[in-house]
């Protein structure tokens, strides 16, 4: 093409179409970087349950061999080191349990045959998990389902479109601020009006704000397939969903956005209640009397068939002395 050319098209294309291309650019590149993150939070994710069971794996290999007295007496103490070594491990696994914390440290303060049962019965309780997790994950990643397709294209918008829809607020904040500061302002009621409006603006403007990043904190939520390393999935999705369903509202009049503004605020509030982990002093701790309880339960059932024996063998001397 000529410079003649270069000129007539330069021309040609307004100031808008190039502001409307960069624009779109810029949500192209957002996309694309959002997609690169997820991707990378799942492989991430996939290396975390990975290195759990690897360190499950090894800890459980050790209080099986010693549940199976299959040791002998040479290798006994040298087991016993790479049990306290397998033990502080399992401290520093990445979908380590509060309660699975706990009995870790129990077993390190008096690691006796019934805490080594109960301990391995919990490890393969959550190797069971961790496994059902990883699974899932690889089949999100490589044979998703219809909506898991489709859900993996739309997740990454998630960011472009909070980018337009914090535009979109701005630019219709300031036309109604253009607006309202146009109004006559010489009359004492009209002025008194034209400030109740422009306050309700902001209002608005706020309140969409608030309603938009939590659909974008919707949008990005990760499912937790009944892993108890965070707070509940569900309670943070629910309320998300009605701080967001709460501004669409505001249609019924600037009036009502104070009120909307409250509700949004209010349930923001609750939220800290309902997304609350389950505190320390809920959990059972070793020592804890209902902790303690079950143990024993469990402990005379372990050792109720040695009971019986004993009783048996008694009676049989009795039966011979008589």
């Amino acid at each position: 093409m000529s410079p003649t050319d270069f000129a007539a098209l330069a021309a040609y294309i307004s100031p808008g179409l190039i502001a409307c291309l960069l624009a779109l650019s810029l949500l192209v590149w957002l996309y694309v970087h959002s997609a690169a993150q997820l991707r990378n939070s799942r492989q991430q994710r996939l290396e975390e349950l990975q290195e759990s069971l690897r360190i499950y794996g090894r800890l459980a290999g050790y209080l099986q061999t010693a549940t199976q007295n299959a040791l002998n007496n040479s290798d006994k103490q040298q087991h016993q080191k790479g049990l306290i070594h397998a033990l502080q491990e399992a401290k520093a696994a990445p979908y380590l349990t509060p309660h699975l914390q706990e009995q870790v440290q129990a077993s390190l303060r008096e690691c006796d045959t019934f805490r080594r049962e109960l301990l391995l019965k919990s490890l393969e309780r959550e190797m069971n998990k961790l496994i059902e997790e990883r699974r899932l994950v690889l089949l999100e990643s490589h044979a998703p389902g219809w909506g898991t397709a489709l859900w993996k294209l739309l997740r990454p918008a998630a960011g472009p479109l909070a980018l337009a829809g914090i535009v979109w607020l701005i630019s219709r904040l300031v036309v109604e601020l253009i607006t309202y500061s146009n109004v006559n302002v010489s009359l004492p009621e009209t002025s008194q009006s034209a400030s109740w409006v422009i306050g309700y603006a902001w209002i608005r403007f706020v309140s969409g704000l608030i309603a938009l990043l939590y659909v974008y904190r919707l949008m990005t939520l990760r499912k937790q397939n009944d892993l108890d390393v965070t707070a509940s999935h569900f309670p943070t999705s629910l309320l998300c969903m009605v701080i967001a369903v709460v501004a669409l509202f505001q249609w019924l009049g600037p009036e009502a956005s104070p009120y909307i503004l409250a509700a949004q605020l209010a349930l923001f509030l609750i939220g800290f209640r309902l997304t609350r982990g389950r505190s320390r002093s809920d959990r059972p701790y070793v020592g804890h009397p209902g902790l303690m309880r079950a143990d024993a339960s469990q402990h005379q059932e372990l050792h109720t068939p040695d009971k019986d024996t004993a009783a048996d063998s008694s009676l049989a001397d009795e039966h011979m002395r008589s």
